[in-house]
């Protein structure tokens, strides 16, 4: 192949290349939600969990708001405001999305949260959400394996 077939060849891979890790980390606008955010539907649907999500590590909300979104309340707001502060899955260092299956048994519910930060493999792992106190909130299991996978120096009580 001649020279200049080959340049070509590799700056189209190369270009290739950076356009899908581009297209890989993303980030979605953040869409707007309430300061005192919460859901409290019978069956949440992936939008619904994605944004508890969104709410808890895309926001600055309150540690009150936070805290009515996690199980553990107040105790638990370390982990939200911690993710949020380091900006790990948020715009513009990365993103997450919640993906079916959505498997709901009474007051608990699971479904897949894929995350992704720059700098970091993409995270794909199953958390469960429960209704407590009128509303969905992140489990307290889930928070510490999220802590877990994450590698966060945070001390996580499940």
């Amino acid at each position: 192949m001649p020279r200049n077939r080959v340049r070509f060849a590799a700056a189209i891979a190369s270009a290739v290349g950076a356009l899908s890790i581009g297209l890989a980390a993303a980030p979605a606008e953040a869409r707007p939600l309430p300061p005192n955010f919460t859901v409290t539907t019978d069956q949440p649907s992936l939008d619904d969990l994605d944004a508890i999500v969104e709410f808890l590590v895309e926001t600055p909300a309150s540690d009150e708001a936070k805290a009515a979104n996690v199980e553990g309340g107040m105790d638990a707001v370390i982990v939200p405001k911690t993710v949020y502060a380091l900006g790990l899955f948020r715009a513009p260092q990365g993103w997450n999305e919640m993906t079916g299956p959505l498997v709901q048994d009474g007051n608990r519910v699971t479904a897949t949260l894929n995350s992704f930060s720059a700098g970091r493999p993409e995270i794909r792992m199953t958390i469960e959400f429960k209704k407590l106190a009128g509303n969905w909130k992140l489990s307290a299991d889930s928070f510490c394996a999220g802590v877990k996978t994450v590698g966060l120096d945070i001390y996580c009580n499940a």
